[in-house]
């Protein structure tokens, strides 16, 4: 059949039909952008602005000197929030610029961030005192590491073979290693070292319920087997948008049975740390050689930070197999076959080469 000819006709037609196709484009655009725009409204009324009812008291600690966001941080991992940007928001709807008092406060659950930001306005329930002890938890540390940092480092290993804490947190392994929450705790004098791992071992708790409370689908899953990834992804990890591609590559080679290879576990059994792995290394007759032995290690490495606990409850969306450190000793390649991943490491070598010939003539 011959084609129809364009006739003037037809192409008033197509011209109107091109017109009416982009009015409506642009209705469905409009429409989606106020939904959306609705939406965060809500989400801003709902968690920032909405009077709530107060629940049980929770005691916080804010110290000297911290930000807007610390705070909000300090407030999140406390219950209070569920978010620390809500807190921010707060700050800005407010406006009105007032200094936050660093000190002990006891907050409500179920009180909205514009209601919290009041109440800390207001002042401390109690000051912290000149004398008071600061204790500090990096993330990431061992509790070999953790214990060096007391008067009594073999008082604190003992602590953390304590069985009923490892039963209350309902876990089989022989010591709480990974189950010491990193994080600021202050005290009126110097704490034994069983006091300070049980407040670790609650701090701990009270974070994995907020974390489970956020995302409950990761309640499925062995405790152990988070907070063991976790602590992979805490040690593999430099920087904090890598955190669930790492927990991501984990799960996946998990799924499709290959080793996990990484170099944290060996210098976690080798107690080789900030050492380059070397071939030899890889031998070691340990259950934490992830070179020999396929899974994941018996039991944790190191204490997860809330981030590495959160990407290993949710990991990204992807088919990474492989990482391998740039050049900048701070970020991945994350890749999927072994050509890319082989790609990869020979172009670190190469950029690691040529950092050290400069080194060498600098120096």
């Amino acid at each position: 059949m011959a084609d129809e000819p364009d006739t003037p006709r037809k192409r008033r037609f197509s011209f109107w039909r091109i017109i009416v196709s982009a009015i409506a484009y642009s209705w469905v655009v409009l429409l989606l952008s106020i939904i959306a725009a609705g939406a965060v409204a809500f989400l801003v009324y709902d968690n920032v602005v909405r009077e709530g009812r107060p629940g049980p008291l929770v005691e916080v600690v804010i110290p000297p000197g911290v930000t807007g966001r610390e705070v909000g941080k300090i407030l999140e991992n406390a219950g209070l929030l569920d978010r620390e940007s809500f807190f921010r928001l707060a700050i800005r709807i407010d406006g009105a610029n007032q200094i936050i008092r660093h000190g002990v406060y006891e907050l409500p659950k179920g009180l909205s961030a514009l209601q919290l930001l009041q109440l800390i306005y207001a002042g401390p329930d109690h000051s912290l005192t000149d004398d008071q002890i600061k204790i500090t938890i990096p993330e990431g540390l061992s509790i070999a590491q953790t214990a060096a940092l007391f008067p009594n480092p073999q008082a604190f290993v003992e602590a953390c073979g304590n069985k009923d804490l490892i039963a209350r947190i309902g876990i089989s392994a022989t010591s709480l290693e990974g189950f010491l929450m990193p994080d600021t705790y202050f005290f009126d004098k110097q704490p034994a070292e069983a006091a300070m791992v049980q407040r670790m071992v609650e701090q701990f708790e009270k974070n994995y319920r907020k974390l489970l409370e956020q995302m409950p689908e990761a309640g499925q899953y062995e405790k152990l087997k988070i907070v063991t990834v976790a602590s992979l992804v805490e040690e593999e990890a430099k920087t904090p948008d890598e955190r669930a591609k790492i927990a991501a590559v984990i799960y996946n080679r998990l799924d499709k049975k290959m080793p996990l290879q990484l170099d944290s576990t060996l210098q976690y059994a080798l107690q080789k740390y900030g050492q380059r792995m070397l071939d030899q290394d890889k031998e070691a007759d340990s259950p934490y050689n992830t070179y020999k032995h396929p899974g994941l290690p018996p039991a944790p490495i190191a204490s997860p930070g809330m981030e590495s606990l959160r990407a290993a409850m949710q990991p990204a969306k992807t088919n990474y197999l492989y990482f391998v450190s740039n050049a900048d000793g701070k970020t991945h390649t994350f890749t999927t076959t072994l050509a890319e991943h082989r790609k990869a490491v020979a172009r670190f070598r190469k950029e690691i080469s040529q950092q050290r010939r400069e080194l060498g003539q600098t120096q």
